[in-house]
């Protein structure tokens, strides 16, 4: 089992340093995530000088595009990056439900990829908590859809800690119900609580209420062979970068004497 570092979460510049960082705090590699930079024309020389720094092992294809055609071209494109870069691994967002017809139609019937070195996987996305509405903004929220459509798609799934938390089902559960590890194919690990009836995600593991260890060695006693990511969202790391080197070393430590 791999531990990498979710490095796509801090746009630009940073980029390299949070690489540098994650080979401080004993990360085995990281996952980038392509929002900001897919589209560049020197995407490869900024990949080549982020894998100098900290080995990628993971790609998340872009989720901050918004027209149907760039949304489909950014799949693809992140295909081709991460098969250039014999990355193993690519993480997509399902569609969401009522604003992504045109895009939800190409990803359900069209979208198929039968390269088996290369492992692209469905992520396991969130519950909202709004007054008026509990549930997913997503398509194939529903587990056995999700699994049903992967299967179908030669595709795996994503399992998402803090998304499975924001359905209130408990992680080792949820990974069970999404097939175990014949159909997840990565996992993101974070934290997840609810303050003032108010979803707190993506928190630094140890900040919120999910039971990460069990689910870890759950993970080690079931023969995991994948890769495990740590996804936190910026704001929850501390602006200090001794700091955070400090609290991502401890972070490793924990994981790796489990």
């Amino acid at each position: 089992m791999k531990l990498l570092l979710s490095i796509g979460t801090i746009y630009g510049e940073k980029l390299g340093l949070m690489a540098y960082v994650a080979s401080l705090a004993g990360f085995d590699g990281v996952e980038v995530v392509l929002n900001d930079i897919y589209f560049l024309k020197d995407i490869f020389d900024i990949l080549e000088g982020l894998d100098s720094l900290c080995p990628i092992m993971a790609f998340h294809a872009p989720f901050n595009v918004h027209s149907y055609s760039e949304k489909i071209a950014s799949i693809l494109r992140s295909i081709e990056i991460a098969k250039t870069f014999g990355v193993d691994v690519l993480v997509v967002h399902p569609p969401l439900r009522l604003l992504d017809y045109r895009y939800r139609k190409w990803f359900r019937n069209e979208f198929e990829y039968k390269n088996v070195s290369l492992n692209i996987c469905v992520e396991l996305m969130p519950f909202v908590n709004f007054i008026f509405f509990k549930g997913s903004l997503y398509d194939l929220a529903n587990f056995k859809e999700l699994v049903r459509f992967t299967h179908e798609k030669n595709l795996k799934i994503a399992f998402d800690t803090t998304h499975c938390g924001t359905r209130g089902i408990p992680l080792i559960e949820g990974f069970e119900m999404l097939g175990g590890i014949d159909r997840i194919g990565h996992v993101h690990l974070s934290d997840f609580a609810i303050v003032n009836g108010q979803f707190k995600e993506h928190l630094f593991p140890g900040e919120g209420n999910l039971d990460l260890g069990s689910f870890l060695r759950y993970l080690k006693s079931v023969g995991y062979k994948g890769k495990v990511t740590l996804e936190v969202l910026p704001c929850y790391f501390p602006k200090d970068h001794g700091k955070l080197v400090e609290k991502l070393v401890g972070f490793v430590k924990f994981v790796k004497e489990l």
